[in-house]
């Protein structure tokens, strides 16, 4: 079997009451939905050594530090989606194997304050999406924007209360961030976005860059404070 979507109580009944534990080295996806143990969700994914996209719908718990060393397993995890997620931390700095993600995804995680700490790197992410997250103020610090070395797609959209995507810190030096590989920028219905950053020291490039839509942006009267270049950006879609 490679795909399985099921409630989570039911997943805890079927996979982890059994004699024998077995391990379901062939399954690539799971759909759960209902999840509410951090430390049961990392027993069922501890099976599932070869998983590579996670779907969580309506979880009110993520991951804990206890199981950082059995989830250490799943090494193959590639895209993780949340949907109407309670959760306040996704767990990247605890977690080092969601910091291997290629694609994430969140909709409609209302209590969700940021995407993740200033010292998490997310090297390997090359999709990003996040939509209708209404408690959101920034969605990540400058140094972890830097880490984004293969970011292709960047979509965010309904966030009410998102005033920039990319936040300095404190930090009061020059600095320079660079997309290498980012395509496509998507900023749609963010009522208090106001810039893309509002740190003025801080110039972005962008040498990829070919879709740029920004609608319904009303706060938003430069895209960045400290300005940006995109050498094979044609048009803005407003």
């Amino acid at each position: 079997m490679e795909y399985l979507d099921i409630d989570f109580d039911e997943a805890q009944k079927w996979l982890l009451s059994n004699t024998v534990k077995h391990r379901m080295h062939r399954l690539k996806e799971l759909h759960l939905r209902e999840v509410n143990d951090g430390e049961r969700l990392c027993q069922i994914l501890y099976r599932m050594p070869n998983l590579e996209k996670l779907y969580l719908s309506s979880a009110k718990h993520l991951l804990k530090e206890s199981s950082e060393s059995r989830l250490g397993t799943v090494l193959q995890l590639k895209e993780l989606v949340l949907w109407e997620s309670e959760i306040m931390d996704i767990g990247f700095e605890r977690e080092p194997v969601l910091q291997r993600l290629e694609v994430l995804s969140l909709y409609e995680c209302h209590r969700l304050r940021n995407l993740a700490p200033p010292s998490v790197s997310l090297a390997y992410l090359t999709n990003l999406e996040v939509r209708n997250c209404g408690r959101l103020r920034n969605l990540m610090a400058s140094s972890t924007a830097k880490s984004l070395v293969q970011l292709k797609s960047m979509k965010i959209s309904g966030c009410d209360e998102l005033e920039e995507i990319v936040s300095n810190e404190g930090n009061e030096e020059e600095e320079q961030i660079v997309f290498g590989k980012l395509i496509t920028i998507v900023l749609e219905g963010l009522e208090k976005l106001k810039s893309f950053c509002s740190y003025k020291k801080c110039e972005f490039k962008f040498p990829s860059l070919e879709v740029l839509i920004v609608r319904e942006c009303p706060m938003m009267e430069r895209f960045t404070e400290g300005g940006a270049r995109a050498a094979k950006l044609q048009n803005i879609v407003t």
